[in-house]
């Protein structure tokens, strides 16, 4: 192989490297559950599940295809959370949430 054909070779695979990681793009997305009255758990679920769904939306209005997701809601999220009482007693919990969605 001649000098001038491997670098053609090497410009050609680094141009295909180049182009599908500009492709891909992640967009963080955050959600608030308000106060709730369900248990922790529950309540950061639906946090990172509504975070997640958040970023698919903006991935979606920019042109691109959200990812599948692999693992449930709790394995591309973070939680934080908080609880008080309401004026019945019942604890309540407050959850948010930041997740991203790979995008295509």
């Amino acid at each position: 192989m001649t000098r001038q054909h491997r670098l053609w070779t090497f410009g050609v695979v680094m141009l295909v490297a180049a182009s599908s990681v500009a492709s891909a793009a992640e967009y963080p997305a955050r959600s608030d559950t308000g106060w709730v009255h369900t248990g922790k758990r529950e309540c950061c679920n639906d946090a990172v599940a509504q975070a997640q769904e958040n970023s698919a939306i903006v991935c979606q209005n920019l042109g691109g295809r959200p990812a599948p997701m692999r693992g449930g809601v709790q394995r591309r999220g973070s939680c934080a959370w908080e609880s008080d009482v309401d004026a019945d007693g019942v604890t309540v919990f407050r959850c948010q949430s930041e997740a991203v969605v790979p995008c295509r």
